[in-house]
Order: C-alpha cells, then sequence, then structure tokens
C-alpha cells in the first residue's frame, strides 16, 4: 500500500513540530506527534508504508525501524480507519 494524503485535509504546522490536521468540510481535527507528522508528510502516494516507516526511523536516528513499527502500524490504520489516508 502506498498511503496518500486525503485532499480535503489541511495541515497546520504547530511550534513545537506536532502537526494539526483539519477538514472544514466535516468539522474535525486530529493532532499528530512530531514522528507521525514525518511519516503524514511522506504520504504521497509514490512510498509504501514500509519504506515511510523506514525514512520516519533514519530521520530521528534510531538504529532499526523495528523499533517504531508496531507504533507506525497503530498510526496508519487509525488515519485510515478515519480517512485521513487513501489508497493512492
Amino acid at each position: 500500500m502506498k498511503p496518500l494524503r486525503n485532499p480535503i485535509v489541511q495541515t497546520k504546522l504547530l511550534p513545537d513540530g506536532h502537526i494539526v490536521l483539519f477538514a472544514k468540510e466535516h468539522d474535525w481535527a486530529h493532532t499528530l506527534s512530531p514522528l507521525a507528522g514525518i511519516a503524514w508528510e511522506y504520504c504521497d502516494g509514490e512510498h509504501s508504508v514500509d519504506e515511510i516507516v523506514d525514512q520516519v526511523a533514519e530521520i530521528a536516528g534510531l538504529q532499526s525501524s523495528n523499533e517504531i513499527k508496531p507504533d507506525m502500524a497503530q498510526l496508519f490504520e487509525e488515519l485510515c480507519g478515519s480517512g485521513l489516508l487513501v489508497p493512492a
């Protein structure tokens, strides 16, 4: 799967590195941690989930992406389930 950000979702970067996702049409917002925000930025329909996890791990300076795979899997499940991500 190559996740793609839903085009109705707008983003706002907060000073502390968190990202707020919101859709005016649906009147809701969702906040992402800085690492989850990095993953969000790679959800362009061009990168697979594994590639995104590897990139986040590299940016975070982790020795292995295995450290964050469970958390990232949960993140993608939540984002897809809430309609924030759509299949590319």
